[in-house]
């Protein structure tokens, strides 16, 4: 029976690799893959010498959000170009996200070596996968949708006069999630809970349970305690809101893909009054009256402004790029990282795996009831505690530490076929840690939500075909270190309630190579073993940081403008001053309704019509700004 069991396991494992490969084979090289699933193939604007209203930069979460309310206004022109191809039905297939990496809609970054960290990948770099693709980067990721904590906010905002989260914040969450129980026409996203779990995830409510934390249904607001992840996801189809702004079709609004921004240009007084891109290897201009809107994320947008000649003139100077404004473009790059994959063993499986995902039946139900196996994210439990307080004394107010992310399935489930490439797992590690056993393998992920480690985003020359030097700089703050060993402290208490010993529970005691000098399980071991397994959970925000106009270390004012221009503007994930305390789409996505506002308000300013303006700010607004 074992030898039949080993057999069909085989089996499956060729049939994924003939199946992987065959898929990645079509998706990078149908160059022209819009061509035959798009929504709108219209490609003309060169053809025209148009002045826009706005040009947005990136069609991911922020970007196409932001285009969709900028757009409301009938009597305003919008243009937004995406350097990526659109997708496809067959890409909003949950499962299939974490298969576009590493392909044409991936713009395959990579970090530097790093010195302090990621010892167990290739050339001790990170592979940071982003979107090149109408989506962004959020059609690739998890679709776990968080707000963050309250504190969060109240952080980035403490300097702006009058603020307050209840006034300035929750609107705009409400206002982002109205889709989900007013309609399309209304709200931004929608989200809602699993539509597939394994038997784990019940097993490991009940654990945290066992350890005494609450049990949440409401685990968008990350406060203490355990909950299923709320996902972005429609009938089982992954959902960002470049879907909802395609649906729309607006006649005001212009979608074009395949155009790669290169820099700004200005006017005099820094007025930003266009772009410059590339489309079918000729370079064009495209105009704006009110304002260019840069959305290309955390390494696009700063790689953006420093070819432009935004930056630190030191760097500016040394890669020959005529300095324009002297301002912190690229530094404060923050990331949220983990450890610990396939750190608990089990002596049974939990209904999950390759053999589900390749079932005939699988498909059918996907298709047919938008439900199964083919809808799973990778995380089906989602917590936050503060590992330096005990359960006890631990409540709502109290900003989480750490979050967890439980995965029912292991690096280990393709046997080598492609999760370890897309994470560049070196051979040595792989062969001698993750390829050693036979059991089932699940994984609890410690997120360390507020890292003091910082690092940058430079260019490598003015070139803009380079791939620009991102340096997170991981783990160089020992109190990095630190809160994620008590993360593996949680992870080993839950692995020994009664609940999961049931699965047959067991802390993987395999050495990795590299920690073969410490003795297994003291926290000098576990610092090897973090150090080795530095993993990136995409989440890098920072390069261009928002505050205060007089604040030395901010790029973006509290107007989303860029110091020292006029109507250049960021809303993307470069301008977090600081992490969240989980995924970072939700809280970008609040801040691009925000920007939203702030945009349609200079707009309805400049033609006296303030009072039109749906806003969630103070009544007299209109009157005062």
């Amino acid at each position: 029976m074992n030898i039949m069991l080993v057999t069909a396991r085989w089996f499956f494992i060729f049939l994924y690799f003939i199946i992987v490969k065959l898929f990645l084979v079509l998706i990078n090289n149908l160059e022209y893959i819009d061509f035959l699933f798009c929504y709108d193939c219209t490609e003309d604007i060169e053809k025209e010498n148009t002045t826009f209203d706005y040009i947005i930069v990136g069609c991911g979460s922020a970007g196409a959000l932001i285009a969709r309310r900028l757009s409301d206004e009938k009597n305003v022109t919008v243009l937004v170009l995406e350097a990526g191809n659109y997708g496809n039905k067959l890409l909003d297939i949950p499962t299939l996200g974490v298969l576009l990496q590493k392909t044409q809609f991936d713009w395959q970054y990579t970090t530097i070596s790093q010195t302090n960290s990621c010892l167990a990948l290739n050339n001790n770099a990170s592979t940071w996968p982003m979107g090149k693709i109408v989506g962004g980067t959020g059609m690739l990721n998890n679709m776990i949708y968080v707000r963050g904590h309250s504190e969060d906010f109240n952080d980035w905002f403490k300097n702006k006069e009058g603020y307050s989260f209840e006034n300035d914040i929750l609107p705009y969450f409400t206002k982002l999630e109205r889709g989900n129980s007013e309609g399309l026409h209304r709200g931004s996203i929608f989200f809602g809970n699993p539509t597939f779990t394994s038997k784990l995830a019940n097993v490991i409510l009940e654990a945290a349970k066992t350890l005494g934390f609450t049990i949440s249904s409401n685990t968008e607001d990350c406060k203490i305690g355990f909950g299923l992840p709320k996902m972005n996801i429609w009938n089982g189809e992954r959902w960002t809101p470049s879907h909802t702004l395609i649906h729309l079709n607006k006649p005001n609004l212009f979608l074009r893909t395949n155009r790669v921004v290169e820099k700004v240009i200005f006017h005099e007084n820094f007025e930003a009054r266009g772009v410059q891109y590339r489309y079918s290897n000729k370079h064009y201009f495209a105009k704006a009256s009110k304002g260019v809107i840069l959305s290309a994320g955390v390494v696009g947008t700063p790689k953006i402004l420093l070819l432009s000649g935004i930056g630190p003139k030191t760097h500016l100077d040394e890669v020959h790029i005529t300095s324009k404004i002297n301002l912190p473009v690229g530094e404060n790059l923050q990331d949220h990282i983990t450890t610990g994959f396939d750190l608990i063993m089990l002596n049974q499986t939990l209904g999950i795996g390759i053999e589900q995902m390749l079932s005939p039946y699988s498909a059918f139900n996907y298709f047919w009831n938008g439900a199964g196996p083919w809808t799973f994210s990778g995380c089906e439990v989602l917590a936050f505690c503060d590992v330096n307080l005990d359960v006890t004394d631990q409540n709502d107010h109290i900003r989480p530490d750490i979050q967890l992310m439980v995965m029912p399935l292991s690096l280990n489930e393709d046997s080598g076929v492609h999760l370890r490439q897309l994470i560049g797992i070196t051979d040595s590690t792989w062969h001698n840690y993750f390829a050693k056993w036979n059991h089932t393998a699940i994984t609890i992920l410690p997120i360390l939500l507020h890292p003091k480690s910082r690092g940058t985003v430079r260019l490598k020359d003015s070139n803009f075909e380079s791939k620009p030097l991102i340096d997170p700089n991981y783990l160089s703050h020992q109190d990095d270190i630190d809160v994620l060993l008590k993360g593996i402290e949680l992870i080993k208490k839950i692995a020994n309630t009664k609940e999961m010993k049931m699965l047959g529970a067991k802390l993987n005691e395999n050495v990795i190579p590299g920690c073969n000098d410490y003795t297994f399980g003291t926290n000098l071991y576990w610092e090897c073993y973090i150090r080795h397994l530095t993993i990136t959970t995409y989440h890098p925000v920072g390069t261009c940081k928002m505050g205060r106009e007089e604040d030395s270390t901010t790029v973006v004012n509290y107007e989303f403008e860029v110091k020292g221009t006029n109507n250049l503007f960021i809303v993307d994930g470069s301008i977090l001053p600081s992490l969240p305390s989980g995924n970072v789409n939700g809280a970008i996505l609040m801040l691009a309704e925000m920007a939203s506002d702030r945009l349609k308000l200079r707009h309805f300013l400049s033609v006296g019509k303030c009072q039109n303006l749906e806003i969630f700010l103070k009544p007299s607004f209109c009157h005062t700004y």
